[in-house]
């Protein structure tokens, strides 16, 4: 049993290449959607590191988490739809982990910046952000 809970402002690392991890922030959430099943379902955005001399929607600065070491941004391009089934087993068999919550002001500016983004996919504002 995983006593984790799935809320915004937590945050997880999921796997990603050999080496790595991704940290995800949940933005949004829960929130069931008859099409997806019964699951109450979140929206997790990556923090990637930033591109120099490339405009991002959501930049964050270094040390606005622990995890966070140097320029980076909400990659809204690449959120995803996870439901909680989904993220509390991942995250009880290991697979997946836990880090510190992000902060209410960081939080909140990504919640705002994606309602506006142009980058998030088709089915997310569609399905789960009402456009």
């Amino acid at each position: 049993m995983c006593a984790w809970v799935p809320r915004p402002g937590k945050t997880i690392f999921i796997p990603s290449g050999p080496d790595g991890e991704h940290l995800f922030v949940i933005i949004i959430g829960p929130k069931t959607l008859s099409i997806y099943g019964t699951a109450e379902q979140f929206i997790a955005v990556p923090i990637c590191s930033a591109i120099p001399r490339m405009q991002h929607e959501c930049p964050l600065d270094a040390g606005s988490h622990p995890f966070i070491r140097h320029a980076s941004y909400a990659d809204f391009q690449h959120a995803r739809l996870l439901n909680n089934t989904e993220l509390t087993t991942h995250i009880a068999s290991g697979q997946w982990h836990t880090g510190e919550d992000v902060g209410a002001d960081i939080l909140h500016r990504i919640t705002q910046s994606i309602l506006t983004s142009r980058r998030v996919p088709r089915y997310l504002k569609r399905d789960f952000l009402g456009d």
